[in-house]
């Protein structure tokens, strides 16, 4: 079966679509093994001469191969979508089992996702300004979402700054701000812990 496989593959169709049996163990450790029939489909990369190959159970009536090849596009995009969701906009440190706190964090990262590909999508037309047309592409190639998303996030506190100017507010006092980020909420605590650490602070048990 292997042989015959890859004389299809030296046919250098533009669409693969067959049947194949794969054999694997019933258990591990086991010697019993048993057959299962899936749906192999490829597509040709004319840009390299080498196909995408992709495993699937789809029927073919319903799901034709460039539709499958679009399936798994898709799928991966999925996939790295949760993974930037949780690298870059905190999805992976949510330490708390109250749903509604869960699902408000979801959104705020969902809304701050959907910030950074507008920023993003304003950036590649910024880029492709700059750039002749026959650039287009690769100027495009040179803005990465997610690697747009990872500038977004450092600077974040930036962007707030020029949206508040943008939208007519004023700039916070820097003197007060700083003031009041540096000021201790519990200004008495330490004094309270040594009192009570000595025995000086006598508890009201009534």
């Amino acid at each position: 079966m292997c042989e015959d496989f890859y004389d299809t593959l030296d046919l250098q169709r533009q669409e693969l679509d067959v049947l194949v049996e794969l054999e694997f163990d019933r258990k591990r450790g086991s010697s019993a093994t048993a057959t299962k029939q899936f749906r192999l489909v490829g597509l040709l990369d004319e840009g390299n001469d080498e196909y995408h190959l992709y495993f699937t159970n789809l029927p073919r009536s319903d799901y034709p191969a460039p539709d499958i090849a679009q399936l798994y596009r898709a799928r991966w995009e999925v996939e790295l979508l949760f993974k930037e969701l949780k690298s870059r906009f905190r999805l992976d440190e949510i330490n708390t089992t109250k749903p509604y706190i869960i699902e408000a964090l979801i959104i705020m990262a969902a809304i701050s996702l959907m910030i950074s590909r507008e920023i993003i999508d304003e950036l590649h037309e910024l880029e492709a300004k700059r750039c002749d047309a026959a650039d287009a592409d690769e100027s495009a190639s040179r803005l990465p979402p997610r690697r747009g998303s990872l500038a977004v996030e450092r600077h974040a506190h930036l962007i707030q700054l020029y949206l508040m100017l943008e939208l007519g507010y004023e700039l916070p006092d820097l003197d007060e701000l700083l003031l009041w980020a540096s000021r201790n909420p519990n200004p008495h605590r330490e004094r309270l812990r040594r009192e009570v650490e000595s025995g000086e602070f006598a508890f009201d048990r009534h």
